[in-house]
């Protein structure tokens, strides 16, 4: 055989090879591919379905731990009064109107500061505050840098038949001090127990 026949037979061959590796690959990969499409997209709209009936599903409220009566149908059930590491206390709640009409009497909640109700943005929970009987103390809102209250804001109204949810935030008694009474105006005041740091 000339090198000339010898060239020409070795790329018969390497193409027959090359030909039958494709062939196998193609065949191997081509229905587990579909599958792993297949199982991939199920997979992950099986997540989907998982996470959007987690979204469905009712949360469950949150323990109140003090329930404050205030005007007409209005009510405020509190449901955290915590200390942070950062010297702080926060209390969290629920605003509700149990009444068939709206209730447009929140002004007296920010207060009597005036400075607090131009800071506000109109009525907020800035006129809430603590009292530490022990250390015979009262704490007031905290502030941020442009004198607005860090407490729920921009609540003209309270519809009927709804729920706000609410806070307030305040500076932290001493570590000694575990309970503290809790006023805002036109609401019954409470006695409430510190839990945190």
């Amino acid at each position: 055989m000339s090198k000339r026949q010898i060239s020409h037979a070795r790329r018969a061959a390497a193409a027959v090879t090359l030909a039958v590796a494709l062939t196998f690959t193609l065949a191997g990969c081509g229905g587990d591919g579909e599958d792993e499409q297949k199982s991939g997209s199920s997979s992950s709209s099986s997540k989907e379905d998982g996470a959007e009936e987690e979204s469905r599903a009712p949360q469950e409220p949150e323990t109140v731990i003090a329930t404050l009566k205030g005007q007409k149908d209005i009510s405020l059930d509190l449901t955290s009064a915590v200390r942070d590491s950062g010297g702080f206390v926060t209390v969290k709640g629920v605003l509700k109107n149990s009444g068939d009409k709206d209730f447009y009497g929140t002004s007296f909640w920010s207060g009597p500061d005036l400075d607090i109700k131009k800071g506000a943005g109109g009525s907020s929970l800035g006129g809430a505050t603590l009292v530490d009987k022990a250390e015979k103390k009262r704490y007031y809102i905290l502030r941020d840098t442009e004198n607005r209250p860090l407490a729920t804001t921009g609540i003209p109204v309270i519809e009927a038949k709804s729920e706000t949810p609410v806070y307030m935030q305040f500076p932290a008694p001493p570590k000694s001090t575990t309970e503290v009474d809790f006023q805002l105006p036109t609401f019954a005041s409470t006695t409430l127990k510190l839990t945190g740091e």
